[in-house]
């Protein structure tokens, strides 16, 4: 659990300067072998119960299952996993928010993603270009993937450039050396910066891809329906742990929201709060 801004230290430098500069971390061997064993049971159980019969019906390009941490507490565990959240705290910050999750079965095919494409193309009133903290996805895999089994692909630092930058044909992908494919194992994540140009490749294997699916924000940014579990029993405690699912600490504003209680006001804050109170006193 974590108890401190200490321990945000143990990520390792290279790792920060890797997502800031190509905005993905592979993180291999996140889960361990027991998680990834009930994380799997309970993926299966809720595909049974919410996949098949939709799939016996009708053939989809995915499936998803928008409700999944309802389905099972380990997807809440997993939402505020100790080893995931160091990662959270030094991408995202202190006022760290799942804002969705979902599981998604990807059956063999052509991809559903648009190729080379931004999450947050179409945000409006941020400039994603110089917030590279704004909005990240972590995939949850508990089952080895083939290199054809609909793998994600990143043009690493596409993040910085702007939207025009050239991009190479999804069919050439094997052949440039601007794209990185991540070939995950059971128990492995990926994390990255969703403003970084990045596609599903075509599942071109006979098995499905599957994995979860979790986007965390800040806790000023609107959550999605299904990103807290109906029952809260099922919310782990812990001032970060709660704040992650969207119970902050009452009495503290939204945008000062911190697991610790809010920081103090930066010089540069506390001198813009002086000017404003100057410049509203004279308009009184």
């Amino acid at each position: 659990m974590i108890s401190s801004q200490k321990d945000i230290q143990s990520i390792r430098k290279s790792q920060q300067i890797q997502f800031a500069n190509q905005g993905f971390l592979y993180l291999p061997q996140l889960l361990d072998p027991t998680l990834t064993a009930r994380v799997l049971h309970a993926y299966e159980r809720a595909c049974k119960q919410h996949i098949d019969p939709v799939r016996a019906a009708q053939s989809r390009a995915l499936y998803d299952i928008a409700n999944i941490l309802d389905q099972d507490i380990v997807f809440s565990e997993l939402a505020v996993l100790p080893n995931l959240l160091p990662y959270l705290l030094t991408t995202l910050g202190e006022d760290v928010q799942l804002i969705q999750a979902c599981a998604r079965l990807f059956p063999p095919g052509k991809t559903f993603t648009a190729p080379w494409h931004s999450d947050m193309a179409n945000t409006l009133g941020i400039d994603l270009g110089h917030s590279f903290n704004f909005h990240v996805k972590v995939h949850f895999y508990f089952e080895d993937l083939a290199p054809d089994q609909g793998c994600l692909a990143f043009l690493p630092g596409t993040h910085r450039l702007p939207r025009e930058v050239e991009r190479p044909h999804p069919r050439d992908i094997n052949a440039t050396e601007d794209a990185v494919i991540i070939v995950p194992k059971a128990g492995d994540a990926v994390l990255f910066n969703t403003h970084c140009l990045h596609m599903c490749l075509d599942n071109t294997s006979p098995c499905d891809r599957r994995t979860l699916i979790y986007a965390y924000s800040h806790f000023w940014v609107k959550q999605f329906a299904g990103a807290r579990p109906s029952d809260h029993a099922w919310i782990p405690h812990g001032p970060l742990e709660r704040q992650i699912f969207g119970l902050g600490t009452e009495g503290i504003e939204t945008f000062d929201q911190r697991p610790w209680g809010p920081s103090s006001p930066s010089p540069l804050r506390r001198t813009g709060e002086t000017l404003a109170r100057r410049i509203l006193g004279k308009l009184q």
